[in-house]
């Protein structure tokens, strides 16, 4: 078996906004406004290896039921990430983490866009046998 036709898959939580319990405020002041205490701001990376080396591109999990909860268009280097096959999806539940349907995504519109262009440089048949090991 090629080593591009076993791929290694994990997925972690990113934080982009803490909301623990420390606050910074000037000595002195009566009442400090916090933004976001409640809110915990994250989302799901799942990240992916074959064990011939290569790197297929990230996969990222909001959370909310709409496409307004995704990183902007507007945002740096957004083209760029695309460009990479990076995939950005929600949830469509009120957490982060991966669902049944997003992981679908992800071997739809990643994994097995990247077998089939490895089966076609190594010459083998498109039924060549490949393994997904999930470390999720």
């Amino acid at each position: 078996m090629y080593p591009e036709f076993l791929v290694n898959i994990d997925q972690t939580n990113i934080i982009y906004q803490l909301t623990g319990g420390n606050m910074y405020k000037l000595i002195g002041l009566k009442q400090v406004f916090i933004v976001g205490w409640e809110e915990k701001c994250a989302y799901t990376l799942l990240t992916s290896i074959s064990t011939g080396g290569d790197f297929l591109p990230f996969h990222v999990v909001y959370d909310e039921k709409t496409k307004s909860s995704l990183l902007l268009s507007k945002a740096l280097s957004y083209n760029k990430v695309l460009g990479m096959s990076f995939q950005f999806v929600w949830s469509n539940t009120d957490t982060y983490w991966s669902t049944f349907k997003t992981m679908c995504t992800y071997i739809d519109r990643i994994l097995v866009l990247f077998w089939m262009e490895k089966k076609q440089q190594q010459g083998v048949p498109l039924d060549q046998p490949c393994i997904l090991q999930l470390d999720c």
